[in-house]
C-alpha cells in the first residue's frame, strides 16, 4: 500500500532553493562591508606611510647635524676642513660617533658640500680668528651638484636623494637641496643655533661643609 504524500511537505533529501531576496540583500551587504573595510586600509596605509615619511626626515635633519658635527671637530683638531668624506670617517682621533646613513636613501651615500659653493666664505671672516689651516686643494667647490671626482675643503653634506619632502627646510622642499653645512658666523657648535640671549642657568651651589 503506497502511502500518500502530505501536500507542502518537502521530501528527505530535498534541496530547497534559498530565496532570491534574501540571497541578493546578503551578497550585497557583503560587497558594502569589503568595500567600506577596503577605504579603512587604504586610510590606514597612507596614514601610516605619511608618519614613516615624517620619522625619516627628522631623522635626517638629526644626522646631517651630526655630520656637520663631525666636519666642526676635524676643523677644530686638524687646523682646515676634510678634504673627502672618507677622511672624515677614518680621522684618527675620531670626529664622528659612527659612520652615519642616509635615512632617506639607506646608504652612507652623502653628497658633499664644499667651501664656496653655498656662499659660504672662509669661516673666521666676522665671527672671529680662523685656524691656520693646511694647504688644501681648491678644485670641485663651484656651485651645483659636484662631481664623483670633485675634491676640496668640505663644509657640510646634503641628500643624494631628490624627492620631494613633507616638511619644509629652510625654505626647500627637496631633500637633496636640504644642506647641512658649518657656518660658525649663524650657528654654535655642532651645526646648534646658539642659545638665546640673556641669562643661562647655571648649577646650583654646594652646600656648605659641616666642621
Amino acid at each position: 500500500m503506497v502511502r500518500a504524500t502530505p501536500t507542502g511537505s518537502r521530501r528527505r533529501g530535498e534541496v530547497v532553493p534559498a530565496r532570491r531576496g534574501e540571497a541578493g540583500f546578503t551578497l550585497a551587504a557583503m560587497i558594502v562591508t569589503l568595500a567600506v573595510m577596503s577605504v579603512f586600509l587604504t586610510v590606514a596605509v597612507q596614514t601610516a606611510t605619511f608618519q614613516r615619511r615624517r620619522e625619516m626626515e627628522e631623522e635626517l635633519i638629526f644626522r646631517g647635524q651630526q655630520m656637520v658635527e663631525g666636519v666642526r671637530l676635524f676643523r677644530a683638531r686638524f687646523g682646515r676642513f676634510p678634504l673627502s668624506l672618507e677622511e672624515l670617517y677614518k680621522a684618527k682621533p675620531r670626529c664622528l660617533r659612527k659612520k652615519w646613513v642616509d635615512p632617506i636613501t639607506g646608504k652612507a651615500d652623502w653628497v658633499p658640500v664644499f667651501l664656496g659653493q653655498e656662499g659660504q666664505g672662509l669661516p673666521g671672516q666676522g665671527g672671529g680668528p680662523a685656524p691656520v689651516p693646511t694647504p688644501t686643494p681648491r678644485a670641485g667647490f663651484g656651485g651645483g651638484v659636484p662631481s664623483p671626482e670633485a675634491r676640496g675643503p668640505i663644509i657640510g653634506v646634503s641628500s643624494r636623494s631628490c624627492e620631494s619632502s613633507i616638511k619644509m627646510y629652510e625654505g626647500r622642499s627637496r631633500y637633496c637641496d636640504w644642506k647641512f653645512i658649518f657656518d660658525p658666523q649663524r650657528q654654535g657648535r655642532g651645526g646648534v643655533p646658539p642659545p638665546p640671549p640673556g641669562p643661562q642657568p647655571t648649577e646650583p651651589p654646594l652646600p656648605p661643609k659641616r666642621k
